[in-house]
């Protein structure tokens, strides 16, 4: 019985590596919530208001990745313009729960489980960008990291990586 793997093909001009594989099978599906029905979700739930926000937090989504814009107002600032880092943790946090509820579906009762972040450099400005995108879909987790960017997106201020529980599926009798 000839062996079975995900990631070689028996063809030797198309052996492909497991981050293209990967990268070609999480980009082939379609997301299973909208970035507008997303924004339509959070509107209803948490108001205009959440996290401060005054406009449409999720800016793009596809099946396992999001990026997530967020207007900065004043009270998240710090002395010299520089976006505090409970804000920064923030995004991240939401770019994560958001790239999972692509792949999981509109289930507002996943748990993050835990994060790490590092801060690169100062987040100075007003607006500020977080592109999460999931590494694993497991049965009890879901990985994914988070880069999170002000200008320009080849200068992370932080980049996070953390994991989701997805709620358990009722027992049907």
């Amino acid at each position: 019985m000839p062996r079975r793997s995900c990631l070689l093909q028996n063809d030797a001009s198309t052996i492909i590596g497991f981050h293209d594989h990967y990268r070609r099978r999480m980009t082939t599906r379609e997301p299973l919530v909208t970035a507008t029905e997303l924004n339509a979700h959070l509107r209803k739930l948490f108001g205009q208001d959440m996290l401060g926000l005054t406009s449409d937090m999720v800016t793009e989504m596809e099946y396992g990745m999001v990026l997530t814009t967020m207007e900065v107002g004043e009270k998240q600032l710090r002395p010299g313009r520089i976006i505090s880092g409970p804000t920064v943790f923030a995004a991240c946090d939401a770019a994560l729960f958001y790239a999972c509820l692509s792949v999981y579906g509109l289930d507002m009762m996943m748990l993050t489980s835990d994060m790490q972040i590092r801060f690169l450099r100062p987040a100075k400005g007003t607006r500020l960008h977080a592109r999460g995108r999931i590494l694993s879909v497991g049965s009890k987790l879901i990985t994914g990291q988070v880069v999170a960017f002000t200008d320009d997106e080849s200068k992370p201020v932080a980049v996070a990586q953390g994991s989701c529980v997805p709620p358990k599926k009722p027992v049907e009798s």
